[in-house]
């Protein structure tokens, strides 16, 4: 069972995150959600859409190969079509209106495949919250996605990394806002973000022992 090779989350490194989560979150609150805020209120939701299917086209690439990685050869083959159909309208149009769903595969999921522990909890300046084990694999990821870009994507994806920014903060406005009205955010996002990562790699195995109560007995599995 590859549950049991998900590292118990201690939080070793408690006293740092949290210093950087007041960083991130001074920044967010200061920059990031004003700007974020403006961009839903004046630009169109249709383009604001094709903005986000966009930047979805720019990263399918990884989960092209890690979904080969993973021997995942449905998703290898769905999300190589998809990717090669919508590079006519550069993603920022799904000509595929959505019905083929491909499910987003990234290193971190490749190593946790693999078996490998998630490690301790970080909170990265910038990039928020992550494990070691996900954050080794945004780099791999990203060095990956260097080996294959031009320099013409290479500029362009530079290019997007605040429009990406701005757009996850407008999706997750509501989310994001709740996590810092709690009496800890730093505790609400920590759990917020461990839960929803071990669904999305594990899926059914970590929803089953959540509800049957099971989580501390699952936790202990996760050393």
């Amino acid at each position: 069972n590859s549950t049991k090779h998900v590292s118990e989350n201690k939080d070793t490194f408690e006293k740092i995150n949290r210093n950087v989560f007041k960083f991130n979150k001074y920044l967010d609150q200061k920059i990031i959600s004003p700007i974020s805020n403006t961009y839903v209120e004046k630009v169109p939701a249709k383009i604001r859409s094709g903005v986000s299917n966009h930047i979805q086209w720019m990263d399918t690439p990884n989960t092209i190969i890690n979904s080969a990685l993973q021997t995942d050869i449905e998703n290898t083959i769905l999300a190589s079509a998809k990717f090669l159909l919508n590079g006519l309208t550069l993603g920022f149009y799904d000509l595929d209106k959505g019905e083929t769903i491909i499910k987003k595969k990234d290193f971190g999921s490749t190593l946790a495949k693999l078996n490998v522990s998630e490690g301790p909890f970080l909170m990265v300046p910038f990039l928020g919250p992550k494990t070691t084990r996900d954050l080794t694999g945004t780099i791999l990821d990203r060095q990956n996605m260097a080996t294959l870009s031009t320099n013409s994507l290479d500029d362009l994806n530079l290019a997007e990394i605040p429009i990406n920014i701005i757009d996850k903060r407008g999706k997750m406005s509501k989310a994001i806002d709740n996590i810092y009205l709690s009496a800890d955010p730093y505790i609400k996002i920590r759990s917020f973000y461990l839960q929803n990562r071990r669904n999305e790699i594990y899926g059914k195995k970590y929803i089953d022992n959540k509800n049957k109560n099971l989580d501390a007995e699952f936790e202990k599995l996760l050393d």
